[in-house]
């Protein structure tokens, strides 16, 4: 039984890539983004925002945790903030999940944690970001907890967005890692990411600008009941 359930919740691992998951019912989901550093550079010199904060808090409508998945997740920045990342020394995949402190020292941005609902156990994880590839479109989050055997890393994709924002994160969780165990979805209720840092001089994140004063964010989250929810929040900036 004991086997059973680690090799259950270590797939929940996978499934806690995502950035935010809400019940299809009628959760609360929130988006909360900030920056530590808010003053704006310029194009040709953007300013290192320091950190970059992402938090998905969401609230299953009762009863619902345990009972969905989410298929996708999108989380849109504005297009003020231009990101570094190809500038940055990078680790695999593979590497990441094998033994992330073998990872080329600087190829680690980011760090933070996560809290998750499977099987009626609320389980608690940390979490991990690394540099994915030279072209600055992947970035991996190793998602850990030793009690429960997990080590996981979820790939993510940097790409283009459009009209308010400049780059979007996308999340694909697999059919079967959204369903661990016939009949029993991962619930995420909380999952928080701090990326920042310079390489030779290149901040990972940084603001180019600043419009009317506040940055913007979305993020667009499918579920495997085939329906959607969107999240979106605001933070401050100056020139």
């Amino acid at each position: 039984m004991r086997k059973f359930m680690l090799l259950a919740v270590a797939s929940l691992a996978a499934v806690l890539g995502v950035l935010g998951i809400a019940s299809a019912d009628n959760p609360e989901q929130s988006l909360i983004v900030k920056t530590t550093n808010t003053k704006a550079g310029t194009e040709a010199k953007p300013k290192s925002v320091g950190k970059l904060n992402v938090e998905t808090p969401t609230k299953p409508a009762e009863g619902e945790a345990g009972t969905f998945a989410t298929k996708t997740a999108v989380i849109s920045f504005d297009k003020n903030i231009v990101f570094g990342a190809s500038k940055f020394p990078t680790c695999s995949l593979t590497q990441v999940e094998k033994d992330e402190t073998k990872c080329k020292t600087g190829s680690k941005v980011g760090s933070g944690s996560a809290t998750a609902v499977f099987s009626g156990q609320t389980i608690n994880l940390t979490v991990k970001a690394y540099n994915g590839n030279a072209k600055g479109t992947k970035i991996y989050l190793l998602v850990q907890n030793a009690q429960f055997g997990i080590n996981k890393a979820l790939d993510g994709t940097l790409g283009a967005a459009t009209g308010a924002y400049g780059k979007r994160l996308t999340v694909k969780i697999p059919a079967n890692l959204q369903q661990p165990v016939a009949g029993a979805y991962a619930t995420l209720t909380d999952f928080k990411t701090s990326v920042g840092g310079t390489h030779n001089g290149t901040p990972y994140a940084a603001l180019k600008g600043c419009t009317a004063g506040k940055l913007r964010y979305k993020g667009v989250f499918n579920y495997s009941d085939g329906t959607s929810k969107t999240a979106t929040t605001t933070s401050k900036c100056s020139k």
